[in-house]
């Protein structure tokens, strides 16, 4: 996990004289769990995603494909993404996916280019599908930006699903230390 680290850092530094922040790349890790985002701006305020995560909780490996689509409105003061997530979870305890509804907010500290918040994203039974019966994900970070369109945050991340003949499964729990970076 520290070569992905280094390497998104490694290119967001090769890269930080760009002004705009069309495209970013975020990669994040934590004790047996690891996750990469890749995120595209479509039009003022509309940007989709796509990720990858795998968590390995007991030796009860979980990969999780996602694909995403935000607004983020304007708002003074905070920077807030609304949106949709669709999931689908390859997993010991079943196969299956479904769409999550959530999104994030972050607000700025007293602290010069650090910002603290959270996310966090809900799968209801009704929009589910296969063994996945709902799933719910939310974490909360702080945020330092290190140079431009580039920051690394570290938080505290909650996953847990319910599947059919399973009942409900934390799939991981724990801290995070991850690194975004904008081209």
């Amino acid at each position: 996990m520290k070569k992905i680290i280094i390497s998104v850092l490694g290119a967001g530094l090769a890269l930080s004289s760009l002004n705009a922040s069309a495209l970013s790349v975020s990669a994040s890790g934590g004790k047996d769990t690891h996750s990469v985002q890749i995120n595209q701006s479509l039009l003022p305020g509309w940007s989709a995603g796509a990720g990858y995560s795998n968590t390995d909780r007991s030796g009860d490996n979980t990969k999780t494909y996602s694909g995403q689509l935000m607004f983020s409105p304007y708002v003074p003061g905070v920077d807030i993404s609304l949106g949709g997530r669709y999931q689908y979870m390859d997993s010991h305890y079943g196969n299956g996916g479904g769409l999550g509804l959530g999104g994030s907010a972050y607000v700025d500290t007293p602290i010069p280019r650090v910002s603290v918040g959270g996310y966090g994203f809900v799968t209801p039974t009704g929009l589910s599908h296969g063994d996945l019966d709902k799933s719910y994900e939310y974490g909360a970070r702080a945020r330092a930006t290190l140079i431009a369109n580039t920051y690394g945050f570290v938080g505290y991340r909650y996953y847990r699903a319910d599947f059919d003949n399973h009942s409900n499964k934390t799939l991981f729990s724990g801290p995070e230390l991850g690194v975004s970076v904008g081209f």
